[in-house]
């Protein structure tokens, strides 16, 4: 009987221990299914800056229009739009067959007039030096000498000014012939051509433009216009591609009821990809910040006006109130609390509290780890 005792006492506490067992197993997982996982990354100290955006369109650098001096009919034409041209190269001729039939007739005329004074000096040059001889012996007065000085004088002036005369026309009458053959001002590509063979002139034959270099003009408010200079680096996006630029006018003068300032800035454009009339995204860094607390923006939370995050101290969830200060390409300059080094809660902050129990999933280097 004492024996059956026994065995049943026995298997009593059997089952009491297999189900003390069950129930810590169980509180235990159930503790461990309380663990929230995060990821921690370690607060840095960066610089930031703070970007203002503005819409602009491109110009080209340069633009000439390009006209006859003379009316007339076009003869020839040596360039199509979107041609490069460089400075002197000849852009189109005028039909100038009747203006230098003219144009020689009249240098011929002025050649002539020389000649004639140089013939009529030379003369008066011999008269003067043989009246001179003779009045030195005695054989002449001094009044056939002062006539014969004279005429020698007034000879030597018209010879001068006939020299003069025919110099300036003949240059003045080239001129008029070299401005039937018209040429390129400046290197650059052919944006305009509006005339064609045999129509008369207009007043802008041709258009020129320089695109090695383009200028984006835009705009921006009073607040941000005294944070910039001339020469100071601009991001511009154009068509999906990123080029540095730089500030080469600030307008002192407000449009717009005085708010609004205009600014251009210049963009090297060695391949021509930048083409005139395209728009741009331009984005002026107005204000640097160096070593400041920046964060991910997504480690941010927020309740009403209130921002915090969180930060692990002792293996617990800390919130830390902070305040927004610069965004820029996901991060954010905060200020408060936070310190460089604290291990900042990136991922799964949404679902902690400080009396969560979490997981860190991810490593982070220690400050001996960074060290090597």
């Amino acid at each position: 009987m004492r024996i059956k005792k026994i065995l049943i006492l026995c298997f009593l506490l059997t089952i009491l221990l297999l189900s003390g067992c069950a129930k810590s197993e169980a509180e235990g997982k159930e503790i461990e299914k309380e663990q929230i996982a995060v990821e921690v990354s370690k607060v840095e100290a960066k610089n930031i800056t703070k970007d203002y955006h503005a819409a602009g369109k491109i110009y080209a650098s340069e633009e000439v229009k390009v006209s006859s001096k003379k009316n007339g009919k076009v003869k020839s034409i040596h360039f199509d739009v979107g041609d490069s041209v460089n400075k002197g190269d000849v852009l189109y001729t005028l039909d100038n067959a009747d203006l230098i039939t003219d144009v020689e007739l009249r240098k011929s005329q002025y050649k002539k007039a020389l000649e004639n004074a140089k013939i009529n000096y030379e003369d008066a040059s011999n008269d003067f030096n043989n009246t001179k001889a003779l009045y030195e012996s005695g054989a002449l007065s001094k009044n056939d000498y002062d006539n014969a000085e004279k005429a020698y004088i007034q000879s030597k002036l018209n010879y001068e000014q006939a020299q003069r005369d025919f110099d300036s026309n003949t240059k003045t009458l080239n001129a008029s012939i070299s401005d039937t053959i018209i040429k390129s001002p400046i290197s650059g590509v052919v944006a305009q051509k509006n005339i064609e063979m045999g129509e008369s002139t207009t007043n802008a034959d041709f258009v020129i433009v320089k695109t090695d270099k383009v200028v984006v003009k835009a705009s921006v408010s009073e607040d941000v216009v005294n944070k910039m200079d001339i020469g100071d680096e601009v991001r511009i996006s154009v068509q999906e591609e990123d080029y540095i630029g730089k500030i080469t006018m600030i307008s002192p003068v407000g449009t717009n009821n005085g708010n609004i300032y205009p600014v251009e800035v210049q963009i090297e454009n060695k391949e021509g990809l930048i083409k005139p009339g395209m728009f741009a995204e331009v984005n002026f860094e107005v204000e640097k910040k160096e070593n400041q607390i920046v964060v991910p923006k997504k480690s941010i939370l927020a309740i009403g006006n209130e921002n915090y995050v969180y930060v692990v101290e002792e293996n617990k969830p800390k919130k830390v109130v902070v305040e927004k200060k610069i965004t820029k390409d996901g991060y954010v300059q905060v200020v408060g609390k936070l310190k460089v080094g604290d291990l900042l809660v990136v991922k799964g902050q949404d679902y902690i509290d400080e009396k969560s129990l979490i997981h860190i999933v991810n490593e982070v280097a220690t400050d001996k780890q960074a060290e090597h």
